[in-house]
């Protein structure tokens, strides 16, 4: 699901608590102003001018809280941004009801006659108390829909890497190279298997840690057990570099955010071609962001051609730094005049992770 998909969904608030909220609040007014003594009918009126303009701009302060992204380097002038917008609306439904006041008086009396400034104050304050507590809510819904998303995607990323490490083809070719180096250079079958044991327990520990966010560190270890297990697998045809400064490597992220863009690289440019290929792994900051690069030598590919593919990597990574970045993070893709594809990751600073 893309970020603007989700940002739709959310904002289909459901019509009937919607309602019922402002018809309790109706009932509220009919007996605030029964108290005074008004007759009937002037109460049902006044209750209307009261209600109706909220009613309607109440959508309004919902669809703020929804369309805002929210991201955590942004958040707090995001938040004072929304705040002056939830106030003009709550203004506007104070607008309307002078308005609906002033007409009243005019269609009854045939005199134009404002409130008392007392009433106007009152109102004016209700309002913007209703209109902040509607986006309090509204913020509240929204942050559970996207910790939740951001749950599930993690749940089917640990499972697409849980696949991807045990899958029988891999698996198979991973240990009949390993067998005939036993008899070859049984320290280096050693050290192999325990990369592949690498590859497993940072696999457990993200599951049973419930991490959202590694520091860069972490899962740049977890590539380089894993291109150890495929350079045993394919030999000489893999050719693979790994660049990162330290600054980088310091910087949290969300794991298995790496891992996917490598294995993609060699399931298509170097494992299909009888010369191998090469795979070259970059992690740079840069004025504020983190950038990840993979680029290979390939025959390169499109951006449809990756969104129609029945493997759901990529577009699994996607959805879930949609969900975790508040849609700041960026993900490209690029076929360079020179052949190859190139997938580049950018992610945000901002973010306070609690990972070990």
């Amino acid at each position: 699901m893309s970020g603007s998909a989700e940002r739709l969904r959310l904002s289909r608030a459901p019509w009937l608590p919607y309602l019922g909220f402002w018809f309790l609040l109706g009932c509220v007014y009919v007996g605030l102003f029964s108290t005074t003594g008004m007759a009937f009918s002037l109460v049902l009126r006044d209750t209307v001018a009261a209600i109706l303009p909220n009613v309607f701009l109440g959508r309004l302060s919902l669809a703020l809280v929804h369309r805002a992204p929210f991201a955590p380097s942004g958040r707090g002038w995001q938040l004072g941004v929304l705040a002056i917008a939830v106030a003009a609306v709550a203004a506007l439904a104070t607008a309307g009801w002078l308005g609906l006041v002033v007409l009243d008086g005019v269609l009854h009396t045939g005199a134009v006659k404002l409130p008392k400034g007392e009433f106007i104050a009152w109102q004016t304050f209700i309002n913007t108390l209703v209109h902040f507590a509607l986006a309090g809510v509204a913020y509240a819904r929204s942050a559970d829909e996207r910790a939740s998303r951001a749950d599930v995607l993690r749940a089917r990323a640990e499972l697409q890497l849980l696949r991807s490490q045990l899958n029988p083809h891999f698996v198979l070719n991973t240990l009949h190279a390993l067998v005939g180096l036993v008899r070859r250079d049984p320290a280096r079958a050693e050290s192999a298997i325990e990369r592949l044991g690498d590859l497993l327990k940072f696999g457990q520990w993200v599951h049973q840690s419930g991490a959202d966010f590694v520091p860069l560190s972490r899962e740049w270890e977890f590539v380089q057990s894993y291109l150890d297990l495929e350079r045993i697998r394919l030999g000489d045809r893999l050719s693979a570099t790994l660049s990162a400064d330290d600054e980088a490597l310091r910087t949290p992220i969300p794991p298995f955010a790496l891992q996917p863009l490598v294995e993609n690289a060699i399931l298509h440019a170097v494992a299909p071609r009888a010369s191998g290929g090469r795979v070259d792994v970059t992690a740079r900051r840069s004025d504020g962001w983190l950038c990840l690069a993979v680029c290979d030598d390939g025959p390169g590919t499109t951006e449809a051609a990756v969104a129609a593919s029945p493997r759901m990597g990529l577009r699994l990574l996607q959805e879930r730094l949609a969900a975790l970045y508040g849609g700041r993070a960026r993900m490209s893709y690029e076929t360079p005049a020179e052949g190859g594809f190139r997938v580049s990751v950018d992610l945000p600073d901002g973010v306070s992770p609690e990972a070990a």
